[in-house]
């Protein structure tokens, strides 16, 4: 088995393998290197811009393709920073290739390849944990799903008003104004390219039937923005929405009043909200099934390099901590790394030969240092051995607010 990175002429080819993999339609008459040269001459997608970054598993032939997957770099949010993460899209093989360890050699190759190429984080959203977890990736956000009866909500004291986006408006700066307000508050939160925004200049409601509006208040300030059509399958008209944003309450409360003002023709509408979000006081009426909310797990994450990932993290207070970790797949992540931190100061960390306050695998530490849980939880984790008080480590490991709400 061979295992590089792809080549020109092998792109069309991992395109192929994506739609027979997530069961879609592609088709192209342009030869492998004509669709390079379209998709990547002027790029409206990551994946088109870093193409050279896609990572295959070949016969030794090194020209039978039997796995494939993208590593798509990303600038994310975290704690009080940025940080670059590289997203893991379009994991596919061959049918005739599954359990020939195409994957599994794609990942040794990568891991330390990213770590070379300066990534702090990585993402990937799995079609296993199980599977996943054999890499180093560990549960990373999580997401809440409201089902709202529209019927049941009330109206609202929002002043301001809604428009509709559609073909020759340019709400661009409005909507990444929004984004940018809402990404603040998230680890993983994605930072956008421009041609991530381009939807709020191509909006087409009336053929694509997805419908966008902006909120804004009096003065014209964008406070949020939702994308909605008809749910699939849906015998009572219920809406789904693909995105809704705010900056703050009022934002929320004028994108409700939008939703309610549809009542007349649908019965619910659903979206997705980060899991800190307490919305039961705006809603009066639950009994019935009025409102309803559910927890959906949201992707993996993974630490690729600690050094860097302690160096940018927000401690709390004044400390010193030794943190003993084992990654079997970047090298330069094992062994004990102790981080001194105190208020106005960056974060100062070494590897040490000190005893370790705590022991945990790049999983557990993964996890951890995004902010998933408090380490109230450690005792109950089957990789985690805490050699110091709680209070001493809780103040590099504390539950912080996570939300991703980018496919890749």
């Amino acid at each position: 088995m061979i295992v590089r990175q792809i080549r020109p002429e092998e792109y069309k080819r991992v395109q192929e393998f994506c739609a027979l993999a997530f069961e879609y339609s592609f088709h192209t008459d342009k030869s492998p290197i004509e669709f390079w040269e379209s998709e990547t001459k002027e790029p409206s997608s990551r994946q088109a811009a870093h193409w050279q970054s896609q990572w295959a598993a070949f016969q030794d032939d090194d020209q039978t393709m039997m796995s494939t997957f993208t590593v798509i770099p990303y600038t994310v949010r975290f704690d009080h920073g940025f940080a670059p993460m590289m997203g893991i899209g379009g994991v596919s093989t061959l049918p005739q290739y599954r359990k020939h360890g195409g994957i599994r050699a794609c990942f040794e190759k990568a891991l330390p390849q990213m770590y070379r190429d300066g990534a702090v984080f990585s993402y990937l959203y799995p079609f296993s944990t199980l599977y996943y977890r054999k890499f180093g990736y560990e549960l990373g956000c999580d997401r809440v799903k409201w089902t709202v009866t529209l019927n049941a909500l009330p109206r609202f004291d929002a002043p301001g008003q809604c428009s509709l986006l559609e073909k020759g408006c340019d709400f661009t700066v409005a909507v990444t104004a929004v984004d940018q307000a809402w990404a603040k508050r998230y680890n993983m939160a994605v930072q956008p390219e421009a041609f991530e925004c381009r939807w709020a200049t191509q909006a087409d409601p009336f053929k694509d039937k997805e419908y966008s509006y902006l909120y804004h208040s009096p003065d014209g300030t964008p406070m949020g923005y939702v994308s909605f059509g008809m749910k699939p399958g849906s015998a009572e008209r219920d809406l789904q929405c693909s995105r809704f944003v705010f900056t703050c309450a009022e934002g929320f409360m004028g994108l409700m009043n939008l939703l309610a003002s549809l009542q007349a023709d649908h019965a619910r509408a659903s979206f997705f909200l980060p899991t800190d979000m307490d919305l039961s006081a705006f809603y009066p009426e639950w009994s019935f099934g009025a409102v309803e909310r559910g927890l959906e797990f949201f992707g993996m994450v993974r630490v690729i390099n600690v050094e860097a990932a302690l160096k940018m993290a927000a401690m709390r207070g004044e400390g010193k901590l030794s943190i003993a970790l084992t990654d079997s797949q970047i090298s330069q992540n094992n062994g004990c790394f102790t981080v001194s931190f105190k208020p106005g100061a960056e974060n100062q960390v070494s590897k040490t030969n000190d005893t370790p306050d705590i022991l945990m695998s790049i999983q557990a530490f993964s996890r951890m240092l995004l902010g998933r849980c408090d380490l109230d939880a450690a005792p109950g984790l089957p990789d985690v051995t805490l050699q110091c008080d709680i209070e001493k480590a809780a103040r590099v490991f504390y539950r912080k607010p996570l939300y991703i709400h980018t496919y890749f």
